[in-house]
């Protein structure tokens, strides 16, 4: 197993970072490695930050995980955290228009912070965005699609285009697929980026188990997304 305290999953929504959370857990649970999984709507979460504002989010987040580094490097224990490098963060400062050199700061001033747990990075990749965003769409269903537009179409990117639809959103995506390029290509540590895992969870677990050094096929497929 690589020498890590943190393993953060990050990706398009329905590219399979909730599956991947899952998986990890089980497979490091089965190889007596200590760990806690931490899932996007979890609660309570150490990076507990989803009803923060975007005005101010840096001076929030630096400090958030700066006290989760104090705790967690005390601890002999593996914390895997989707979602909450960049997912609940910088593509919500996207979606406010905040500018992309800012957001990059922003990624390099939380990074800094991570260092102490020689932290990992799973960037659970998908080369179309339209394809992922169905997944979602599969899994979740027509309601939580209404609820994710209505919560997210009235940040400034959609209103300053008059965008409120399905096809805005994937618009939006794949601009922010490009800003998450920039993110993945920034983040200084071990990282590993997984394709289309949703053609090929089998290869997906193995290049992950691969990648941290353990046996990831022990368990097969998870079933959410």
């Amino acid at each position: 197993m690589l020498n890590t305290k943190l393993i953060l999953i990050e990706g398009l929504p329905g590219a399979g970072k909730s599956t991947s959370t899952v998986h990890l857990g089980i497979v490091l649970q089965q190889h007596n490695i200590v760990c806690q999984c931490f899932q996007e709507e979890d609660d309570p979460h150490p990076i507990s930050c989803l009803d923060f504002e975007i005005k101010g989010l840096p001076e929030k987040m630096v400090p958030l995980w700066t006290n989760f580094v104090q705790h967690a490097v005390r601890e002999q224990i593996v914390t895997i955290i989707e979602s909450r490098l960049w997912h609940n963060t910088a593509l919500f400062m996207y979606m406010s228009e905040v500018d992309v050199e800012d957001i990059l700061k922003f990624h390099q001033q939380v990074w800094r912070v991570l260092t102490p747990l020689s932290p990992i990075l799973l960037y659970i990749d998908q080369d179309n965005t339209n394809m992922a965003l169905h997944q979602m769409y599969a899994t979740r269903g027509e309601k939580w699609m209404e609820d994710a537009l209505k919560e997210t179409t009235h940040y400034k990117w959609f209103t300053s285009r008059g965008i409120t639809n399905y096809s805005g959103w994937v618009q939006f995506f794949e601009e922010w697929h490009c800003v998450a390029e920039r993110l993945y290509n920034d983040w200084p540590y071990g990282k590993k980026k997984i394709m289309n895992p949703h053609e090929n969870w089998e290869k997906a677990y193995d290049q992950m188990g691969a990648f941290l050094q353990i046996d990831g096929s022990q368990v097969s497929a998870c079933s959410s997304s």
